[in-house]
């Protein structure tokens, strides 16, 4: 059954940025904390070092997973399952001995590396076979080094990333070297073979392995959807007895997946059929992994550090900082035993890799009355440069208000303003003159002045841009009723003449929900800008979290353009 229902969906979506969120949070709280600590001008240089590079620690944090298997298994349609995706290209033929990192990026885009030394090639998904399969690159005759891979997606914004290594089992020889020798960088191992074929004798080797190098590994048994019921359990059954024989691996974890259902479960938002493909469970236990086994650990140490740094500063042990501290280490301690794999149980909402919010260039409607206006000076300096009729036109209107006084400069040339404003000067000149003959006190002169001063009863920018606005709303209003989908991201200037025109409260609640997820990532981008440009790491930034400060405002105050003049 689908879920159509905006609650359900948004349960959903919300779901599986719970435990990230939480962990992330903690994470930037405790970056506050060093700010805090490192701050005050009589700390010494090497206590702002010490706290810098803790502040890196933070920054660079990230869970590393790197995905395994042999040819035809479904790595690919697993990890774009897990994303919530299906950019990363299936179905092509073996890899040849290239990594594909998968990580997060505010837009889509591959990048081709070569070498140290080299700047990368970007190029579409399309054509990232030409570059990591034997057919497009055989032998990697191209040298590529490594392909990195970005997408919007939530999954990887919380921290995943994601290795595709070469297939086991290769015809190129270095292709299995490459994969066994990469696994100790990674935090986690997922090893994906199928119901069709379960455990080949490389797969057997290769768990070894890794649990040998002490890796925390998953094994996945997709395909589930081409098994009987009779079937999943015999292979179940055989897979557990060959890892607790061959492999002496019996604490790996073992999961039934459909990646396949499972990503056509989330394209669809069908609960049903989600909880049916077994991804849910899988992906607790990666999430389970990363938080309370692998990345608390990371935390728990920055708070001993960070006590550390408090106690040399000479902050005492009572006060509000280290009391926030151990606050913080409590909640660590507090994170529960891990779900047991494989129980067949999934909850839905769980799953990972959701509809995230989609962050709009600005507000639709500062964009249409932006544009509007624009076409309007631009159409506006050339009359006042040429035509006279428009100037006087423009005298007897009271001219611009300030505002878009300054709206035109930024259009017109320094000449075309000129001939423009010399004739209304003038007429400005006469009237003062009338003025001043004909006043019989101060305040008369005083008060004539400030209503000539304030004159602008018709402007006709103003006039523009409130028909603009009135346009872009109603247009707005008519898509969003007419057709129900991606809801739009206002700034707070338009949001309330927009919702003053909606009937339908379900959708207006809708739409203040999705502001209020917008307004909480822009934070979170504002927060992650800030640590990374305080730990140096600049490199680490992303689109979102570059422009982060102009979203904030944009929100909150609308188009520079049309709330604070300029259009420059």
């Amino acid at each position: 059954m689908s879920t159509n229902d905006p609650d359900d969906r948004r349960e959903q979506a919300a779901q599986p940025r719970g435990a990230l969120r939480e962990y992330e949070k903690i994470k930037l709280d405790l970056a506050d904390l060093v700010r805090e600590v490192v701050a005050p001008a009589e700390t010494g240089e090497q206590l702002r070092e010490e706290g810098q590079e803790l502040l890196a620690r933070l920054a660079e944090d990230r869970f590393n997973v790197a995905v395994v298997g042999r040819f035809s298994r479904g790595k690919t349609s697993l990890m774009n399952a897990v994303l919530g995706t299906d950019r990363l290209p299936t179905g092509i033929l073996p890899l040849t001995s290239v990594l594909t990192m998968v990580r997060y990026g505010s837009s889509e885009q591959a990048l081709v590396y070569f070498g140290p030394r080299s700047l990368p090639l970007e190029i579409p998904l399309g054509q990232l076979a030409e570059y990591v399969t034997q057919e497009g690159n055989p032998g990697n005759r191209k040298g590529v080094a490594f392909v990195e891979v970005q997408l919007p997606s939530e999954t990887l914004r919380r921290g995943f990333v994601f290795v595709d290594t070469p297939g086991l089992g290769s015809s190129i020889a270095a292709s299995t070297a490459i994969t066994t020798g990469f696994f100790p960088e990674m935090d986690a191992v997922i090893v994906v073979t199928s119901f069709e074929a379960a455990l080949s004798a490389e797969e057997i080797e290769f768990l070894r392995q890794a649990m040998q190098g002490a890796r925390k590994t998953f094994l996945v048994l997709n395909k589930l959807d081409l098994a009987s019921g009779e079937e999943r359990d015999r292979v179940r059954r055989y897979v557990e007895e060959r890892l607790a024989e061959e492999a002496g691996a019996a604490g790996i974890g073992i999961f039934a997946v459909s990646a396949r259902d499972g990503l056509a479960a989330k394209l669809e938002n069908d609960a049903s059929k989600l909880a049916k493909s077994g991804l849910p469970d899988f992906e607790q236990g990666l999430v389970h992994f990363m938080i309370a086994e692998k990345n608390v650990q990371v935390l728990a140490l920055a708070c001993r550090r960070l006590l550390e740094l408090a106690a040399r500063a000479g902050i005492p042990a009572g006060a509000p900082i280290p009391t926030k501290v151990r606050e913080i280490q409590g909640v660590l301690q507090g994170y529960g035993a891990p779900k047991p794999a494989g129980t067949g149980t999934a909850s839905p909402a769980g799953a990972l890799g959701s509809a995230q919010v989609q962050l709009e260039q600005g507000c639709p409607v500062c964009g249409e009355v932006t544009a509007r206006v624009f076409e309007f000076f631009c159409h506006s300096q050339y009359q006042l440069a040429t035509s006279r009729e428009a100037r006087a036109a423009h005298v007897v209107a009271g001219g611009f208000c300030p505002r878009h006084t300054w709206h035109y400069e930024k259009i017109a040339s320094p000449q075309g303003v000129c001939a423009s404003y010399a004739v209304f000067l003038d007429a400005v000149a006469q009237r003062l003159r009338s003025l001043a003959s004909k006043a019989v006190s101060v305040g008369d002169l005083a008060s004539g002045f400030a209503g000539l001063a304030e004159a602008h009863p018709r402007c006709r920018a103003c006039e523009e841009q409130k028909a603009a606005e009135e346009a872009a709303l109603a247009k707005l209003v008519s898509r969003v009723t007419g057709s129900p989908g991606k809801l739009p991201l206002l700034c707070f200037l338009h949001l309330p003449p927009f919702l003053a025109r909606l009937t339908d409260q379900q959708l207006a609640r809708e739409l203040i929900m999705h502001q209020a997820e917008a307004c909480e990532r822009i934070s979170e981008n504002m927060q992650r800008s800030v640590l990374k440009l305080d730990a140096r790491r600049r490199a680490l930034l992303s689109d979102e979290e570059q422009r982060a400060h102009l979203d904030g405002l944009m929100i909150l105050s609308g188009d520079r353009q049309i709330a604070a003049g300029g259009m420059g």
